[in-house]
């Protein structure tokens, strides 16, 4: 897990770095805006513990300017303003933990730890999702690449989720046999021959 750390204060990122080494594979620090939006554009991180007051600008420009392409991390916010309205957008931005300062070394590592959790869930969700649907970027190159029905991608959808062709038939309330006519006519357009195959194309699909 890679972990980011915004604070223009030396001492505090050194503290930080070192409290939080245990938890995290790698961790990279960045004293104010300019610094992090040069880290942010050449890898991801899965955690981001930032500070609102910096030389340039305040850590929730960051979080609005967070690149969209890739995921963002899960964002703790930490600050010696504690000011409601601060609170506030943050939470609106995504804002995962609102942290104040001074945070002791226990309180820390409870708040890193949380967020790890939180980026393993999100991590789970994404692989699961990229796994058993069809993203909307999918289903247009099926109909446009593949020549996918609108039936299809309904059989498509749920052998998916459900895998097996009774589950699919009583779902569309269809018979087992069509659900098996639509199946050969889908690992024919794909040139597959089983579900195995459908999933890991799919999740291909899903990745593009």
């Amino acid at each position: 897990m890679n972990l980011l750390i915004v604070e223009d204060e030396i001492e505090l990122v050194n503290k930080y770095t070192e409290y939080l080494t245990p938890l995290f594979s790698s961790i990279e620090s960045a004293n104010n805006l300019e610094e992090a939006y040069l880290l942010i554009q050449s890898r991801e991180f899965d955690v981001a513990l930032i500070d609102y007051n910096l030389p340039d600008g305040n850590g929730l420009d960051l979080i609005k300017n967070y690149p969209k392409s890739g995921d963002s991390p899960v964002f703790a916010m930490i600050t010696a303003y504690s000011k409601e309205s601060i609170a506030i957008e943050s939470l609106n931005l995504g804002v995962f933990k609102y942290i104040e300062k001074p945070i002791t070394k226990k309180e820390l590592l409870s708040v890193m730890e949380s967020c790890l959790t939180e980026s393993n869930k999100r991590e789970s969700y994404k692989f699961l999702s990229n796994k058993f649907t069809v993203s909307s970027k999918a289903k247009e190159s099926l109909v446009n690449d593949y020549f996918f029905s609108p039936r299809e991608l309904e059989v498509l959808d749920s052998i998916l989720v459900n895998g097996k062709n009774k589950i699919v038939a009583e779902e569309l309330c269809i018979s087992q046999g069509t659900v098996r006519n639509h199946l050969s006519n889908i690992f024919q357009k794909l040139h597959i021959n089983n579900k195995e195959q459908l999933s890991s194309i799919i999740q291909k699909l899903n990745r593009n």
